[in-house]
C-alpha cells in the first residue's frame, strides 16, 4: 500500500504536476500498482480536495487561498426565493454589480442585480419579477442599460451555456465566470473600466483559489480565451499553473 507520507512529500515537492509525474511516483514506490490504480489515487485526492485539475493532464495542490464568496443582498435573496418557488426547475445564476467593489479602485455608486436564466426562459422570469419590482430590464444592450439605469436596477438576461457552476449551495455566479464575462463585447463587458482589469485579476488570483481549468474552458466557450490569456501574460504579474487548457 502506498504510504500517505509518500503522497504528502510528493505534493510538497511538486505543487504543480502532470498525470505522468504522479503515476511515475506511485510506481516508483509500488511497482505492482497498475496505471488504473494510480489514477484512482489521483481521483481520490481530487475528491478529498487536496488537489485540483488546472488543465488537461495538469494538476495543482489546492491553494491555501480562500474560496471566493459574496454575501448576497436581501433583495437578491428575496428574488432567488421567488424564482425557486415559482419555477423550481429553472437553471439560473445571479450576481451583483457591487461585487466588483471588492476589486476596483473606483467604487461603484449604484448597484444592479443580474439574474441570468437558461435560454428561452428569460421572458418567463422577467414577467414574474416585473409584477413586483418597477425597475426590471430584459436583455438590455449597453445604450438601454445606461438610459434607464437607477438604483437597484434588475437585469434579466440569458445564461450562456457551459458557464461554470455557481458557488456551492447558492445561485451565485462563480468568480471564474465573472472574470471571463467582463471581457464580453456585450453589456457585462461594458460595466467596468478597462483600466481596472489588471487590479481585478491580480486581486482575484492573489486572494482566492481560482479554478483555471473552469475559467479557460468557459472563456473558450465565449471565444475569449486568447484575449484573456494574452491579457494575463502581457498586462499582469499572474503566473498561471498550466499552459495547456481544456
Amino acid at each position: 500500500m502506498l504510504e500517505q507520507s509518500r503522497i504528502t512529500s510528493f505534493l510538497k515537492e511538486n505543487p504543480s504536476f502532470t498525470t505522468k509525474d504522479f503515476v511515475s511516483m506511485v510506481k516508483e514506490f509500488q511497482a505492482a500498482y497498475s496505471d488504473r490504480k494510480a489514477y484512482r489515487i489521483l481521483q481520490d485526492l481530487q475528491d478529498e480536495g487536496q488537489i485540483m485539475k488546472v488543465g488537461r493532464g495538469h494538476y495543482s495542490k489546492v491553494s491555501v487561498q480562500a474560496p471566493y464568496y459574496f454575501k448576497a443582498s436581501s433583495l437578491m435573496v428575496e428574488m432567488i426565493r421567488m424564482i425557486d418557488k415559482e419555477y423550481p426547475l429553472i437553471t439560473f445564476q445571479t450576481w451583483e454589480l457591487y461585487q466588483w467593489n471588492g476589486f476596483v479602485n473606483h467604487q461603484l455608486a449604484h448597484n444592479a442585480y443580474f439574474i441570468e436564466v437558461e435560454s428561452g426562459l428569460e421572458t418567463t422570469v422577467f414577467d414574474m419579477l416585473l409584477e413586483k419590482y418597477p425597475r426590471v430590464l430584459l436583455n438590455p444592450g449597453v445604450e438601454e442599460y445606461y438610459r434607464y439605469r437607477a438604483d437597484d436596477m434588475i437585469i434579466v438576461q440569458k445564461l450562456i451555456s457551459g458557464a461554470p457552476a455557481p458557488l456551492p449551495g447558492t445561485k451565485q455566479a462563480s468568480l471564474e465566470k465573472l472574470l471571463v464575462d467582463i471581457f464580453s463585447r456585450k453589456l457585462t463587458g461594458q460595466l467596468i473600466e478597462r483600466a481596472e482589469y489588471r487590479q481585478i485579476y491580480e486581486d482575484a488570483f492573489g486572494k482566492y483559489a481560482i479554478n483555471e481549468s473552469a475559467l479557460f474552458r468557459y472563456a473558450g466557450r465565449r471565444h475569449l480565451e486568447s484575449d484573456i490569456r494574452k491579457f494575463i501574460e502581457d498586462e499582469t504579474s499572474i503566473e498561471l499553473r498550466s499552459e495547456e487548457w481544456t
